[in-house]
């Protein structure tokens, strides 16, 4: 079989390909670099995909006969490197396994057929659970009639069998194919929705959310004319008519839902009742929405609004019901049934639930399924067989379809995954015709920046891939957040001695320095689920506190619900942090935490503050407002609180206090005036230090992150990842 990869210049294997002229390793387009050594050990595997190729028939490709070196360590070693360039894991491995001191065979896909042993096997198989068949040795009797019983039972066994054969059939595998790049303009995306020629989906263009469109089968993105700044894709119509858009309005104006027209014209309005999801139906007659965790039905012109139900489970341990929002709202097929993704506003964690279309039956679609991933974005098939959705965990994102009949003996289906990296893979929707799945692909990567009075944004500490950096009072060290793990790390602030603090169980969030410079407190979030009937509780921000050096890791109040945004006092004698959920007004959103006595104590009249940012001198604990239209400032002394800012400054993010205290530096997003403002605090005047127009900023989970470097200087961070849309092309029975 030796030439086999060889027939066509190009070989593929899931997103990589392999260019035999030019010799080139290629990811999605992108050339990976690959030492030479590696890169022939690819090329043996993928010669006879399927085959064992033993180390002595490496050793002896890669090493001539008089050359002296550790074959065994020096083999190894290059494996290691082609298994880094692949992003394979050689405990879970997609394209290369190892027969332990035999050699490696390529397992993965070639040209869209996997092989094992020269047969073309599916790369993904839905299969029936094989039921054991318990063998015995039978000594027949001279009557015959314990071998006529036996007999007669398998007869009937089979007889059974052929009947649920012909009733049921039998499950054929869901087959993935290959795939293809649809976009290449690199911008954050997200929500396809597509009329079967066109996809339409949200995308950030500089610091606006606009409505993007590209061709089904590939090519340029362009805009779809909108009269709003910013606005977010929902549904299309089932006729291709038009689109469901939200316009997402400044802070202190609700976001509303519109119908907007295709290729173009006027939008009209559908409600004001702030959607945060909505939908068609599949004849298009009716449309769902959503706003908070309050679902509604109406036609499709927009009358006859009636609420059917509310997504408020209960929440474990308690009465009442945590609050929670709908998000990826989507209707059956047959129209009697809806399924959304419903957020924790707490945790964020996210879980399929569903309910029928009289807002009876309210349940979690997979209660006991893989609770160590969030599940969210699904879509079903146009036939209503299959519901595509995607799970995330640890920085890895993936596509899974469920079959939606019950499979043999009534047997609930399981989840069959249909992708495994090493691009992180969301929002899928199926294509019209069934054939494909559109979905967005991604390698996170930020690049710190820092604002140079001469040059403009520079690269900051080498562009390293990070955020939420905070200093030591020193200014020798740095705490960072690194992308796309989420894990905390402190390093020399020449990037020296790096250190890592948490592992990926914790996606860590702002940290902060105490006043000696020995501890760092954080927020983060577990990132494992718990099982049961709540909108698993343990998925939550909470506070945290860990030694500089490492070790000592702890919650910082255990038992408390949510823990956002801990800042060391002036003096390191407390925290000061948010412990109501800043999604909810309601509860003080401002506390303080005594490290010694352990109290409590909240700021009085601060149940619309949060994320607050205690002053260098101790006198004051700057905040933002809920909805993040100002800043606000609170005097310890006389216990008042009072602006610093009026709108339209809003949204203001990421307040920091200069070095001397004398100003608070912001970030205003995605306003209209999008930049890093700074006030100051003696007289409230504010004052534009850079622009944000244009600048594709880097989406973590809190927004677009900026700080300030020791020398007051504003750090952000800019999104060089590269992400498009891809189209798997699958084949479901």
């Amino acid at each position: 079989m030796a030439g086999t990869a060889q027939e066509s210049p190009v070989t593929r294997f899931g997103l990589f390909e392999v260019d035999w002229q030019a010799r080139e390793l290629r990811k999605a387009g992108i050339r990976i670099k690959l030492q030479d050594q590696p890169f022939q050990i690819l090329t043996a595997l993928l010669e006879r995909p399927g085959e064992v190729v033993t180390r002595e028939e490496l050793q002896k490709r890669l090493w001539p006969a008089d050359t002296f070196v550790d074959f065994d360590l020096s083999l190894n070693s290059a494996v290691k490197k082609l298994r880094v360039a692949l992003s394979d894991d050689s405990d879970n491995p997609r394209y290369i396994e190892t027969l332990y001191r035999r050699g490696y065979r390529f397992i993965g896909p070639v040209n869209g057929v996997a092989k094992t042993g020269g047969t073309a096997v599916a790369p993904v198989l839905f299969l029936p659970e094989a039921s054991p068949v318990a063998s015995e040795e039978v000594t027949p009797r001279k009557t015959g009639v314990h071998h006529k019983k036996l007999l007669v039972l398998g007869c009937a066994a089979g007889i059974v069998m052929a009947v649920l054969a012909m009733r049921f059939g039998f499950p054929k595998p869901i087959r993935v194919l290959g795939y293809t790049q649809i976009t290449h303009d690199s911008r954050f995306k997200v929500g396809i929705v597509t009329d079967g020629q066109r996809l339409y989906f949200s995308e950030i263009q500089g610091d606006r959310i606009a409505a993007a469109q590209v061709s089904s089968s590939g090519g340029d993105t362009a805009a779809v004319p909108a009269p709003f700044r910013n606005v977010a894709v929902a549904d299309i119509a089932p006729d291709g008519s038009n689109l469901l858009v939200v316009n997402i309005k400044s802070p202190d104006e609700l976001p509303a839902l519109w119908v907007q027209p295709l290729p173009a014209g006027a939008p009209r309005l559908l409600t004001n009742l702030t959607p945060n999801a909505a939908a068609y139906s599949a004849d298009g007659t009716e449309v769902a929405f959503a706003t908070g965790s309050d679902i509604y039905l109406a036609k499709s012109d927009g009358t006859d609004v009636r609420k059917i139900g509310s997504a408020k489970p209960k929440a474990a341990g308690g009465p009442s019901a945590r609050d929670a929002m709908v998000t990826s709202l989507r209707i059956s097929p047959d129209g009697q049934r809806l399924r959304f993704t419903l957020t924790d506003s707490g945790s964020a964690a996210q879980f399929i639930w569903e309910m029928k279309r009289d807002g009876s039956g309210l349940h979690e679609l997979l209660p006991a399924w893989n609770h160590s991933t969030f599940q969210c974005c699904g879509n079903w098939t146009r036939d209503g067989k299959y519901y595509l959705f995607q799970t995330s965990s640890r920085g890895r994102a993936n596509i899974w379809a469920l079959p939606d009949q019950p499979s043999w003996f009534g047997r609930q289906p399981e989840p069959v995954q249909l992708t495994n990296g090493p691009l992180q893979l969301r929002y899928p929707v199926p294509s019209k015709d069934g054939k494909k799945i559109f979905m967005v692909g991604s390698q996170p990567r930020a690049e710190l920046l820092r604002l140079d009075p001469k040059l403009g944004w520079t690269p900051y500490l080498g562009g390293a891939s990070a955020i939420d950096l905070a200093f030591s009072p020193d200014g020798q060290w740095v705490a960072y957040v690194s992308i796309p793990d989420l894990t905390l790390w402190r390093s020399r602030v020449d990037g020296s001695s790096p250190l890592q603090l948490t592992n990926s169980s914790l996606a860590a969030q702002l940290p902060r320095w105490s006043p000696d410079g020995q501890q760092i407190t954080f927020m983060g979030r577990a990132e494992t689920g718990l099982p049961g009937p709540a909108l698993h509780p343990g998925l939550r921000f909470s506070a945290y506190v860990v030694s500089a050096n490492a070790g000592d890791l702890h919650e910082l109040i255990p038992g408390v619900d949510f823990g956002y945004d801990p800042h060391w006092s002036a003096d390191g004698k407390s925290i000061v942090l948010s412990l109501a959920d800043p999604l909810i007004l309601s509860g003080p959103g401002v506390s303080i935490f005594d490290l010694k006595t352990k109290n409590i104590s909240n700021l009085p009249e601060s149940d619309n503050y949060f994320s607050p940012r205690p002053s260098p001198d101790g006198k004051y604990i700057a905040s933002i407002t809920r909805n993040s239209d100002r800043l606000v400032l609170f005097d310890l002394k006389t216990r008042r609180w009072s602006d610093l800012t009026t709108p339209p400054f809003g949204p203001v993010a990421y307040p920091n206090w200069s070095r001397d205290g004398d100003y608070i530096y912001f970030d205003t997003m995605f306003g209209d005036d999008s930049g890093i403002f700074r006030v100051r605090v003696a007289d409230r005047k504010v004052e534009k230090i850079a622009s944000m127009g244009g600048m594709q900023r880097y989406e973590a989970n809190l927004g677009p992150w900026s700080g300030l470097a020791p020398d007051n200087l504003p750090l952000i961070t800019r999104d060089i990842s590269n992400q498009e849309i891809y189209a798997l092309d699958w084949q479901a029975p």
